[in-house]
C-alpha cells in the first residue's frame, strides 16, 4: 500500500490523488465524505470492471458492514459530486445484478512521494 502514497489517478477533468484522500477538478476542490471517496477509489482503480456490490461493502466497511441501501446512498453523492462539476458525463454505471462500474477511462499520473522530494 506504500507505493500509494503518491498515486494520483486523473479522469475527465479530475484528478484523485489516493494517499493526500483528495479529489480535484482543476484547481477546486471536490467535497466528498469519506465513504464517498473510498468508493470512488475502489471504482477508478478497477476502471472498466464490474466491482461487486458485497466487495464494496466489505472494502468500505470492513469492521460492521452496511446494507446496500448505504452503498446506494454513497454512489447517489458520488455521482452527484462529479455530475456538479463535469455535468452530462456519466462515470458510474449501475450494472444491474452485479454492481457498479466506472466507465471512463483512467490515467495514472506520476507524483512526487516523500521519498523523492
Amino acid at each position: 500500500m506504500s507505493n500509494q502514497r503518491g498515486k494520483v489517478l486523473s479522469f475527465g477533468p479530475f484528478e484523485l490523488s489516493i494517499g493526500k484522500r483528495l479529489l480535484t477538478n482543476g484547481t477546486k476542490v471536490v467535497p466528498l465524505g469519506a465513504r464517498a471517496l473510498d468508493l470512488l477509489v475502489i471504482l477508478v482503480e478497477q476502471a472498466n470492471e464490474v466491482v461487486g456490490r458485497r466487495t464494496l461493502i466489505e472494502r468500505v466497511w470492513p469492521k460492521r458492514g452496511a446494507e446496500q441501501v448505504s452503498l446506494r446512498v454513497h454512489i447517489s453523492a458520488l455521482r452527484k459530486a462529479l455530475d456538479q462539476s463535469d455535468p452530462g458525463r456519466r462515470y458510474i454505471a449501475n450494472i444491474p445484478g452485479r454492481g457498479y462500474s466506472f466507465v471512463v477511462p483512467v490515467t495514472s499520473l506520476s507524483a512526487p512521494t516523500a521519498g523523492d522530494l
